[in-house]
């Protein structure tokens, strides 16, 4: 067996630990078909180390972005009593992909097929060929292991990543993760992961455990949401919650929302930006189970399972790592949290007695903790983690259990958190949600979370606003707590209905967006949206600034409005296969989308549609641009009049720079082909760049990471520059402009 090491240092207080990590040359597939999107590793891994500190996102368009789910999540298998392939007796066996490590060469192995995959992802559909000014931005389709194919996808998914782990314990795991871009199933990802008693311990065909019964299995799901050390979602506290432990409860989930902290003399929760107000925090996250088999014998969903659920310190090492680093004694305090949660941890009461399931083992949830009132109380600085314990099982050689849950998102639009942000920030009055009233009464006449009812100063008045305009705003905010719960149900009504969820026509096979002097050019493919019977037509959406909402120089940017429609029942019923947006103006960039619609006669019931019969329209995130077309200008023959914008740069005038795209520096009035050399005031060449479109314009790179660097990468210093223009002809000319950064 090939052994790949990678070294995970540990610094002083933080981490506390120096180890290392022996880990498996990871595959990766990404699924980014609807609003919550994930990066899905071979191993299930999730952890810290799998490539990023972020492995899910949700299109939300907060200050930097894009909203970062969740840092790290974590999965663990413990069975007891175990013995190895030599009848050795272990009181505990652990298998797991922790949140802070994993061990994909002993502990969680990738199971490659016969054709050494060890990960593969099935599309419904071609996806979409996106291309603007020639530069594709989607995806290459197909890689390695990655195929057209809907017979391999269950119900009507978009998409399925699948892979297989063996693992140490000879449990193997069948792992489904399915994604949807319909409108109604678009804020969630599923994972259906399935669980067999092989006795396989390792990556060849040799079953080295053949008759051992694996007593007592339990499952645990750990997760971490992002926040806390400078990640861009702007979230450093969350509280935790759960719901689900009840038998009255109609859901079972995890979940974390927005809290306020303690530092600031002022409610700042949904962390109001400090100039313009636009909440950068207003997302409720959860993990949602939707299935969990009774027994390896009975797949009957168990309304009691999870059987556990906590919150607990992320930096808490018996859970924080994968048994190949960890201790024998911290094997067994895992499985004893398998069994008990955090009970015997922190030695907090469970519910049970509190009408809770018998024999369940729940944690009191934070918020009806009746001393807390901020997250730093509890020791966790706002960067807990939920946990969930199923089980316990225990499975004959051959036998299996399943598992199901959702990872979902909810929260405000970017627009309400824009607009309710931004009346705070100017104390302008905020009408409350429908249904909440200020009273006086918190709790009463509204939506507020526990901790803020139990602590009504946590939004009285204060340097920043009145306490009625506080309260509204939190009012707001929580709301996202509804479209949790909504969702939580369209991904239930999913499951229970085997996936079959009314699907909308394909989208185009290929977007085209083109710049020219007078217009800006959208063309798209008609044949794979028209191939299905109650197709109907296309819209064309477009934004200006910035691809979704985003706030840029106090100003909330980026929103998408529909430009086009042709077809059934719109005043162009014509089809055609492209348009022409003269609209668009010199000095902003445009992004634009394509869907596809039907009319809606072959639509099946669906969660919020039990008749049946309205019309979807193909997801938005399968034909986005992702980097600006711009009004071009017709090249020039007189290289007099070449200027360069804006000159000069000046890093804080924002306004006069161009909108959404920083750094960015523009030649214009150019001839239609020359090079373009720029050198420092000391003479030193900092950039070429060839001019070949035949139009007057050229950015100093295309992509942000590319504006105003050097041939190294290094964006550049203040100082005056000079550009050296020449033609094919031999033609040339200088031109100077500044820069202050």
């Amino acid at each position: 067996m090939k052994k790949v090491f990678r070294f995970l240092p540990y610094f002083g207080v933080i981490f506390s630990l120096f180890a290392y990590q022996p880990l498996y040359a990871s595959a990766i597939k990404y699924i980014r078909v609807g609003s919550y999107q994930v990066k899905l590793v071979d191993s299930g891994d999730q952890g810290e180390v799998s490539g990023s500190w972020a492995y899910a996102t949700y299109s939300y368009g907060c200050f930097e972005g894009d909203m970062n789910m969740y840092s790290c999540n974590g999965y663990h298998l413990g069975a007891s009593p175990w013995a190895d392939s030599a009848g050795n007796p272990f009181p505990v066996k652990i298998s797991n992909s922790a949140t802070a490590s994993s061990d994909e060469v002993y502990n969680t192995m990738p199971w490659p097929d016969a054709e050494d995959i060890t990960i593969r992802r099935y599309m419904r559909y071609v996806p979409t060929a996106i291309t603007v000014d020639g530069m594709r931005l989607d995806e290459q389709f197909p890689r390695v292991g990655d195929e057209v194919n809907p017979g391999k996808i269950p119900g009507t998914a978009d998409i399925m990543v699948e892979s297989f782990v063996r693992t140490s314990m000879g449990m193997d795991i069948h792992m489904k993760v399915l994604a949807w871009s319909q409108e109604n199933h678009d804020d969630y990802v599923v994972f259906d992961w399935t669980f067999t008693n092989t006795g396989n311990i390792d990556l060849d065909d040799v079953v080295e455990i053949p008759d051992q019964t694996l007593k007592d299995v339990y499952f645990v799901r750990e997760t971490r949401p992002a926040g806390g050390w400078g990640v861009r979602s702007w979230r450093p506290e969350r509280f935790f919650s759960a719901y689900g432990e009840y038998p009255a409860d109609s859901l079972r989930m995890v979940y974390s929302y927005p809290a306020r902290r303690e530092d600031p003399d002022y409610d700042d929760c949904g962390r109001p930006h400090e100039t313009h107000g636009f909440l950068r925090d207003v997302l409720y996250e959860a993990e949602s189970m939707l299935h969990v088999d009774t027994s390896p014998t009975d797949s009957k969903d168990n309304p009691a399972q999870p059987q556990m659920t906590a919150v607990g310190h992320p930096e808490w090492r018996f859970i924080k790592h994968n048994a190949s680093i960890t201790t024998p004694d911290e094997h067994l305090e895992v499985y004893k949290f398998m069994q008990e949660g955090t009970v015997w941890y922190e030695g907090l009461p469970n519910l049970v007695g509190e009408g809770a399931y018998p024999g369940t083992h729940h944690a009191i949830r934070m918020e009806d903790r009746p001393e807390i009132k901020f997250t730093k109380e509890l020791g966790y600085a706002g960067r807990g983690k939920s946990m969930t314990s199923s089980g316990p099982y225990t499975l004959e050689h051959g036998q299996s259990f399943r598992i199901v849950w959702a990872d979902i998102a909810g929260g405000i639009s970017p627009e309400k958190g824009w607009e309710v942000g931004n009346a705070w920030v100017n104390k302008t009055a905020i009408e409350p949600p429908p249904g909440c009233v200020f009273d006086g009464i918190p709790g009463v006449d509204d939506n507020l979370e526990p901790q803020y009812v139990k602590f009504p100063e946590l939004f009285a008045a204060d340097e920043k606003s009145t306490a009625e305009n506080n309260w509204a705003k939190d009012c707001w905010i929580f709301t996202g707590k509804d479209t949790l719960f909504r969702n939580a149900a369209a991904a239930k009504w999913n499951f229970d209905n085997d996936y079959d969820v009314p699907i909308p026509p394909p989208p185009p096979k290929f977007v085209e967006v083109t710049s020219l002097p007078d217009r800006i050019n959208i063309t798209w493919d008609r044949t794979q949206p028209e191939s299905v019977g109650d197709f109907a037509g296309y819209r064309v959406f477009r934004a200006v600034g910035s691809p979704g909402p985003k706030v840029i120089e106090d100003e909330l940017v980026g929103t998408w409005s529909l430009l086009f429609e042709c077809g059934e029942g719109t005043a162009n019923p014509a089809l055609v296969d492209n348009y022409d947006d003269v609209t668009a103006v010199r000095g902003k960039g445009y992004y634009y989308y394509v869907t596809a619609f039907d009319d809606g006669s072959d639509t099946a019931p669906d969660v919020w549609n039990p008749a049946g019969g309205k019309s979807l329209e193909s997801g938005k995130h399968l034909t986005e641009t992702t980097i600006a077309a711009h009004l071009t200008r017709d090249p020039e023959s007189e290289l007099s009049k070449i200027r360069v914008v804006p000159n000069p740069f000046n890093i804080s005038a924002r306004k006069l720079q161009y909108t959404g795209e920083k750094d960015k520096i523009m030649f214009l009035n150019l001839p239609p082909v020359c090079d373009i050399k720029i050198y420092s005031e000391s003479g030193d060449l900092v950039k070429t760049i060839e001019h070949t479109d035949e139009s007057g314009d050229e950015a100093w790179g295309v992509l942000e990471d590319e504006h105003s660097v050097t041939e190294t990468g290094q964006v550049i210093v203040s100082g005056i520059y000079i550009a050296y223009i020449e033609t094919p002809e031999g033609e040339s000319t200088f031109v100077k402009f500044v820069v202050v950064r």
